[in-house]
C-alpha cells in the first residue's frame, strides 16, 4: 500500500510550550512548518500549575518576548492575576508572575498558532524519525529526511524539532492504579521512543507530579490569608501598552499543612509509588511532592498550600504545593485536615507521571543532536521542567532549525547575555539526573540579567535573526538613548546647598548637604528616588514608566554593575584555571554539603567545568576560588 507524502521545511513534534514558540519561530522566518500534536485541544496546555513566571521564570519570559516569541504576548491577553514577586529584594531577583485562565490561554494560542502564515496544525501522532547515512567535513552520523505519523503519512523535510513534554511512553500513578496515559487523560505517544533509540539516542525516565483540583464552591476561603495581585500591573511583553493590562484581578489564597497532614502522609507512604519502588522515573528536587516534603523536612511543623483558580469559567482550584501520587482515598484525608478544605470535594485527583526524555549532553547549545544533522530537540524532552524553560528552549531551537536550513550560523546565547544562555548551557554540559529547574541563582551574573531590561539586552538579536520588527526595534534603540541621555543629565545637573534645598532633603528623610551634589549622587542614596526628587528639578521632561526604572537602577548600582561586568571577563578565563586532581573537597568547608558531594563525584578539571556542575552555586565556586589561591600558595613554599 503506497503511503501518503507531503513536503515541507520543518516538522514540529508536539504542540505544548516548546513546541508552539519553535513552530511559530520557523513559520516566521519563511518556513513552511508543520506542527504535529496528539490532540489539537492540547495546544499550550497547562496540565500543571495554572500560571506563567515567577522566580527566575519571569526572566525567561521576558527574554522570549525580547527575542521575538510569544509566551508573553499571550499570558497578557489571558492573565487574571498579576504580581512582581521579590519587590523587597533587589532588582536582579525581582521577577513577574501571572496566573493564567487556563483555558483562555491555550484557546489564544492556538489562534495564534491557526493564523500564523507558513504554519501548518496536524492532529497525528509522530511515530518515527527518518534520517540517512550522511558524510562531510569533520561530520559522520545522519541526516534528517522526515518523519511518518502512525497512519503511514511521510513528511519530507529538512528539519525537526523534537518537543514532545511528558508523553512518550507516558503512564500516570495515583497509588496503586497506573494509567498509560499522558497528562490530563491525553493519549500518549507510545511508538517514537523506540525510532529514536534506533538512531542512537541515549534515552532516560524522568517523572513528574500535579497537586489535585477542587471544586472551588466546597472550600471554606475564610479560614485562608487572601494573596492580591499588584495595585499596577506591569505586563510580561515589552510591546504590551501597560495600560491596556490594568484589569479586575481574581484572588489566590494561603493555607498550611500540619501535623495531622503529616500523620496521615506518614502512615500511607507504603501506598506511594514513589516510595513503593513502582516509579521508575527520577522527580523534580526543587518541585517535590507533599510525600517528600514530609519525609526530607520532617522538622517542619506545616508547609504552604496556595490556593490558585483555574480560571474565570470554572470552579476549579489548584492547589499548589501539595502534588502527590498518594492513593484517592488518602488524597482526601489528607486535604481534608488542611484549615480551608475540611469538606473539599476533589475535581481531579493528583497524580505523578512518568515519561522518556534524552540526556541532553547529546546536544550542542544549538540545540542540535551532535550525531543527527538537523534534529534539534527542547523542553520537557531535553529533561528540564516548566512552562518557561519549555517556552525558551523551544524559541532557540525554531530559530536555529531555520539557521541551519538556511545554511546561516546557529544563535547561541551565552551565561553572560541571558537566563536562557545559562539554561542551555546547564542542559548540554551538565549531568542533570532529575528534571532540571531554573532559579535565579544559577545565575552568575543576575544584576546584569534583570528582567526588567531582557529588551536592552536581546532586542537586537530578534531583530537581526527576523523575529522583530523594526518598529519595534527602533522603539527599543529610542529607549536606550533615552535612558542614557536622562542618566547624563542627572550627572550633569548640580544641587546647591541652599537652604531650599536642605529643607527638601529633611523633609524627604535625608541628610542634608554638606556641599553641592549631582542628582545622580541623591538619587544613590537609598532613602530616595527619581520621583521623590522630582521637586527640586525643575529641568526634567515627562518620561515612560520603564525608562525611569532603568534609570534609577543603573545609576543605583552602578558601582555593582560595572564590577559584575568586569566578574564577565574574568569568568570567560574560568576555563583556564585547572583544578588539581588530588584536592579532596570535604576539606573544604565552606561548601555546601551538596557542593562537596557534586565534585567529589565528577572530578571536574577546571573552575570552569565546576562551574557548571548541577547543584554547585556560584557561591560554592567563590568558596572553591579562595581556597585554590591558598592550596597554590601552600604548594609554592
Amino acid at each position: 500500500m503506497s503511503c501518503v507524502k507531503e513536503k515541507v521545511d520543518v516538522c514540529v513534534v508536539g504542540a505544548g510550550h516548546a513546541g508552539c514558540e519553535a513552530a511559530l519561530a520557523c513559520a516566521r522566518l519563511g518556513l513552511e512548518t508543520v506542527i504535529f500534536t496528539v490532540s489539537i485541544d492540547s495546544v499550550a496546555l497547562m496540565p500543571c500549575n495554572p500560571n506563567i513566571g515567577g522566580t527566575s521564570k519571569g526572566h525567561l519570559v521576558r527574554e522570549i518576548d525580547a527575542l521575538g516569541g510569544e509566551m508573553g504576548k499571550n499570558i497578557d491577553k489571558t492573565f487574571i492575576q498579576s504580581k512582581m514577586l521579590n519587590k523587597s529584594k533587589g532588582p536582579a531577583v525581582h521577577s513577574l508572575r501571572a496566573q493564567a485562565d487556563k483555558a483562555d490561554y491555550s484557546r489564544a494560542m492556538r489562534k495564534v498558532l491557526e493564523n500564523q502564515e507558513h504554519l501548518t496544525l496536524k492532529q497525528a501522532e509522530v511515530c518515527e524519525i527518518l534520517a540517512k547515512d550522511y558524510e562531510e567535513e569533520n561530520f559522520v552520523g545522519k541526516k534528517i529526511v522526515g518523519v511518518k505519523t502512525f497512519t503511514g503519512t511521510v513528511y519530507e523535510c529538512q528539519a525537526v524539532i523534537l518537543c514532545t513534554g511528558t508523553y512518550l511512553k507516558a503512564r500516570c500513578l495515583c497509588g496503586e492504579a497506573i494509567t498509560y496515559t499522558g497528562p490530563n487523560g491525553l493519549q500518549p505517544a507510545n511508538y517514537l521512543t523506540d525510532s529514536l533509540k534506533n538512531l542512537g539516542i541515549e534515552m532516560h525516565r524522568f517523572k513528574t507530579g500535579t497537586p489535585a483540583r477542587m471544586d472551588g464552591r466546597s472550600l471554606d476561603f475564610s479560614k485562608m490569608e487572601e494573596q492580591f495581585g499588584d495595585e499596577r500591573i506591569v505586563p510580561f511583553s515589552f510591546s504590551t501598552n501597560p495600560e491596556d493590562v490594568q484589569i479586575d484581578q481574581v484572588s489566590c489564597w494561603l493555607t498550611y499543612t500540619n501535623e495531622k497532614t503529616h500523620e496521615i502522609i506518614r502512615n500511607n507512604l507504603d501506598r506511594s509509588p514513589i516510595y513503593a519502588g513502582i516509579i521508575e522515573g527520577t522527580g523534580p528536587r526543587y518541585c517535590p511532592s507533599i510525600e517528600d516534603k514530609v519525609v526530607k523536612f520532617a522538622d517542619k511543623e506545616r508547609h504552604q498550600v496556595f490556593i490558585e483558580p483555574e480560571g474565570l469559567h470554572t470552579n476549579e482550584m489548584y492547589v499548589g504545593g501539595m502534588s502527590s501520587s498518594l492513593p484517592e482515598d488518602v488524597q482526601l484525608a489528607m486535604y481534608r485536615t488542611v484549615p480551608g478544605l475540611e469538606n473539599c470535594k476533589i475535581v481531579r485527583n493528583a497524580y505523578a507521571i512518568e515519561y522518556d526524555c534524552i540526556d541532553s549532553r547529546q546536544l550542542y547549545p544549538s540545540l542540535e543532536f551532535k550525531n543527527i544533522k538537523g534534529l534539534f530537540s527542547s523542553g520537557q524532552f531535553n529533561g528540564s521542567s516548566g512552562y518557561e524553560e519549555a517556552a525558551a528552549q523551544g524559541l532557540i531551537a525554531g530559530v536555529n532549525a531555520a539557521m541551519f536550513i538556511q545554511g546561516k550560523n546557529p544563535i547561541i546565547l551565552d551565561r553572560s547575555q541571558a537566563y536562557i544562555g545559562v539554561l542551555i548551557d546547564d542542559l548540554v554540559t551538565k549531568e542533570n539526573r532529575e528534571p532540571y529547574r531554573m532559579m535565579t541563582s544559577r545565575a552568575e551574573y543576575r544584576l546584569l540579567l534583570r528582567q526588567d531590561n531582557a529588551d536592552l539586552r536581546l532586542r537586537q538579536i530578534g531583530y537581526e535573526v527576523g523575529l522583530v520588527s523594526e518598529e519595534l526595534y527602533k522603539a527599543c534603540l529610542y529607549k536606550k538613548e533615552q535612558i542614557e541621555q536622562e542618566i547624563k543629565r542627572l550627572k550633569n545637573t548640580i544641587i546647591g546647598a541652599s537652604k531650599e534645598n536642605q529643607d527638601f532633603l529633611i523633609s524627604c528623610g535625608s541628610a542634608s548637604l554638606k556641599t553641592a551634589a549631582s542628582l545622580a549622587e541623591l538619587i544613590c542614596r537609598p532613602e530616595l528616588s527619581y520621583e521623590m526628587l522630582s521637586g527640586i528639578d525643575p529641568m526634567r521632561k515627562p518620561l515612560p514608566e520603564d525608562v525611569i526604572e532603568q534609570v534609577e537602577i543603573e545609576i543605583k548600582y552602578e558601582g555593582y554593575i560595572e564590577r559584575q561586568l568586569k566578574q564577565v571577563e574574568h569568568y570567560k578565563k574560568m576555563e583556564k584555571k585547572k583544578i588539581p586532581a588530588d584536592i579532596d573537597y570535604n576539606n573544604i568547608g565552606s561548601l555546601r554539603l551538596e557542593a562537596r558531594q557534586k565534585l567529589n563525584a565528577y572530578r571536574p578539571i577546571s573552575v570552569g567545568q565546576a562551574s557548571r556542575i548541577s547543584g554547585v552555586s556560584p557561591a560554592d565556586i567563590s568558596v572553591l576560588l579562595v581556597y585554590l589561591e591558598h592550596y597554590h600558595k601552600k604548594a609554592s613554599q
